[in-house]
């Protein structure tokens, strides 16, 4: 006897369930992917969940202080489209980002200008 079926996922409505994650995800016309910072050594770290998103159908904009993020999650049959701006502060490297995608995270590295970085005052 071969199971298919891992899961039984008509029991306590969590077909309904599943269902209602996918119907998020199709309702918008652009989405707003889930984003967290991180701080440690003075490095800043961005993080943009994209899942499914190729590095192709990505793109990334600084203008002023404002990092944009456009993609696409392209499927045979739907496309899905994912948008986000972040304020970046003033005291921020903006010319020195580092930025990759690994398993559907878009990571920015950032640091401070030298300007903004504490120093000792002699007296």
């Amino acid at each position: 006897m071969l199971l298919t079926k891992m899961l039984p996922t008509n029991i306590f409505g969590l077909n309904d369930w599943f269902d209602s994650l996918n119907e998020d995800v199709k309702s918008c016309d652009t989405c707003s992917p889930h984003a967290s910072v991180s701080e440690k050594g003075g490095i800043y770290t961005l993080e943009v969940e994209l899942p499914g998103v190729k590095k192709s159908d990505i793109d990334v904009d600084v203008q002023g202080n404002t990092l944009s993020v456009r993609a696409v999650r392209k499927k045979a049959t739907s496309e899905i489209k994912f948008e986000r701006a972040f304020k970046l502060s003033e005291d921020l490297n903006l010319e020195n980002i580092d930025a990759f995608l690994e398993d559907g995270i878009l990571s920015f590295k950032f640091v401070k200008k030298q300007s903004a970085q504490p120093h000792k005052l002699e007296i």
